[in-house]
């Protein structure tokens, strides 16, 4: 019996867990709500498409879940084994995975590692030679033929100058054989944003452009690098849009800033040039939104959005988008807002729920208007609180 004690207390420890774990889902389960998305106004059929990736706190219960006009989901009923096995699988990779699931085997879900075009799929990502400070990485490279479902690989060996503690992905870029990848990388708190070119016929790395580099050298003084481009979506821009700031942190907790610059980088011509901000939009530069070739820059109020646009290609700003409705968050509260396929999706607190609102970014007019709705108000608690994190197309 002794000999066995160890394979019986692991026994133990797994069952207790598992049993915890269902326990808890069927408590949390009663306190569960469910959402639903009622038309005001507009063409119903712009809600065809879209998922809302959504999570809600309820008390102490927190839920990750999917809105769309078919109501709610809650991505927590999954089976607790099935998670454990299989991992969780993004949303947005979800078409990947159903259609090239060889392909995407091992892969990591950062769509910052990833380009797509009618033809190809690509997929990069820099592996640490060794586990210490400052080691090489290698590159590498797989390539999805979508037409004959062929797959090929290479990997780049980096020169041993390019040696960080870690290297994050955040854009890839193709044209003309060229692969961009724009990635920010670590080492003993230096961080660079770089600019990675990948010969794809010589399968060489051409060049490593170091487009910005912070370090912290004053105790009270602490530096950023912001990319405004779309994170969380698979595409190939022809521009991205970055700003390098300095910070000096105050007594009371807040911090002055000591000097801010935003750079437009061109992956057509590899060309850097210093973008300005008219003054009176400064306070709202965290909030700009680079989209294929405008620059937005939204100012919330009372009465609803003003949509500020720069055109990068003609090099000046345009007339404002103004949508109205009535908002009531609060002045540190910032609307879900997102751009995606010439449209505007927004979502922001109204007086009996959320507002979705989508707008046409060329017009400037509004094409629908509705409200998220809570099914089972008598589940929620007084400090119940519902947050937008991305918005899907075309992926059911």
């Amino acid at each position: 019996m002794k000999k066995y004690w160890k394979t019986i207390l692991i026994s133990l420890i797994i069952v207790t867990t598992i049993g915890t774990y269902y326990i808890q889902q069927a408590m949390a389960t009663k306190k569960d709500v469910s959402f639903k998305i009622e038309t005001t106004s507009g063409n119903k059929g712009e809600i065809d498409n879209p998922i809302l990736q959504a999570s809600y706190q309820n008390g102490n219960i927190y839920r990750w879940l999917h809105i769309s006009k078919d109501g709610s989901s809650n991505q927590i009923s999954r089976s607790f084994i099935r998670e454990i096995i299989e991992g969780y699988e993004p949303l947005m990779f979800k078409k990947y995975i159903q259609e090239h699931r060889n392909f995407m085997r091992g892969k990591e879900f950062n769509p910052g590692q990833y380009f797509e075009d009618e033809d190809r799929l690509i997929y990069t990502n820099f592996l640490k030679n060794g586990e210490g400070r400052g080691d090489s990485f290698t590159l590498e490279v797989d390539i999805l033929d979508k037409n004959t479902n062929d797959t090929s690989s290479f990997e780049i060996n980096t020169p041993v100058q390019v040696s960080y503690e870690w290297i994050n992905e955040r854009d890839v870029y193709v044209e003309n054989g060229k692969i961009k990848i724009l990635a920010t990388s670590y080492l003993r708190g230096v961080e660079e944003l770089h600019i990675y070119t990948v010969d794809e016929n010589k399968k060489e790395l051409e060049q490593d452009l170091i487009l910005a580099k912070i370090e912290s050298l004053e105790v009270d003084q602490t530096s950023s690098i912001d990319i405004f481009n779309d994170y969380n979506k698979v595409q190939n821009e022809n521009y991205f849009l970055y700003m390098v700031e300095k910070y000096k942190h105050l007594e009371d907790g807040k911090r002055e800033i000591i000097s801010s610059h935003m750079y437009l980088y061109n992956y057509l011509n590899n060309e850097v040039k210093e973008w300005t901000i008219p003054a009176e939009l400064k306070p709202y530069r965290k909030l700009m939104i680079l989209h294929e070739t405008d620059i937005f820059i939204p100012v919330r109020s009372a009465n609803g959005l003003k949509l500020n646009r720069y055109n990068i290609e003609k090099k000046q700003w345009e007339e404002p988008l103004n949508f109205k409705y009535p908002s009531i968050s609060k002045d540190n509260e910032e609307p879900f807002l997102q751009i995606t396929d010439g449209k505007l999706y927004l979502v922001d607190r109204v007086s009996d729920g959320h507002l979705l609102f989508i707008g046409d970014l060329r017009t400037g007019e509004s094409l629908y208007e509705g409200k998220i709705i809570i099914e089972n108000k008598e589940n929620l608690d007084a400090d119940y609180s519902l947050s937008i994190e991305q918005i899907y197309n075309n992926i059911h």
